[in-house]
C-alpha cells in the first residue's frame, strides 16, 4: 500500500517538476527577447505551478511524515523497488535540470539589469551641486565664522 502511495506521489512531482521545467524554457525565451509582458505572465504562471508543487509535497510530508524512500525501498519486492529507483532518479534528473535552467535564467536577468543601470546611467545628467558657490573661491580654505559676534 505504501509502494502504490509513494509511486503516486513521485509521478506527481516528477510531472509538476517537468511543468516547471517547462515554464523556465519559455522564460529563457522570454528574457532573451525582452518582453516584459510574456514574461509577467510566465511568472504568475510559475506561481500557480510552485503552489501545486507545495500541495504535493505537504500531502507526501503528510502521508510519510517518518517514512523515507529508503524505507519503503526495503519493504517492498523487486519489481516495485526497480520503478520507485527509476521514478527517483527521473525525479532527481528533473529537479537538476530544473536547477540548472533556474541558474541560467537568473544570469539573464542580472545581465538585463546590468544593462538597464547602464543606460541609465549614460542617460541621467551628472549632478549638479544643489546651492551656489562661488568658483573664485578657493575650496581648501576654510574661513569659518560664528552666528554671533559677541563682546564679553
Amino acid at each position: 500500500m505504501e509502494t502504490a502511495q509513494m509511486t503516486s506521489i513521485l509521478e506527481r512531482l516528477i510531472k509538476s517538476h517537468d511543468d516547471l521545467l517547462a515554464l523556465g524554457e519559455r522564460k529563457t525565451d522570454v528574457l532573451k527577447l525582452g518582453d516584459m509582458k510574456a514574461l509577467d505572465v510566465l511568472l504568475k504562471e510559475e506561481d500557480l505551478q510552485v503552489k501545486k508543487l507545495q500541495v504535493i509535497e505537504k500531502e507526501r510530508m503528510l502521508k510519510f511524515a517518518n517514512v523515507t524512500l529508503r524505507d519503503i525501498l526495503a519493504q517492498s519486492e523487486a519489481r516495485e523497488k526497480e520503478k520507485l529507483l527509476n521514478l527517483q532518479g527521473k525525479l532527481v534528473q528533473t529537479y537538476d535540470a530544473l536547477k540548472n535552467r533556474n541558474e541560467l535564467n537568473q544570469e539573464l536577468l542580472e545581465h538585463s539589469l546590468q544593462y538597464v543601470n547602464m543606460s541609465l546611467s549614460m542617460v541621467q545628467p551628472q549632478s549638479e551641486p544643489a546651492t551656489y558657490s562661488n568658483p573664485k573661491t578657493n575650496p581648501y580654505t576654510s574661513q569659518s565664522s560664528s552666528l554671533f559676534d559677541s563682546k564679553a
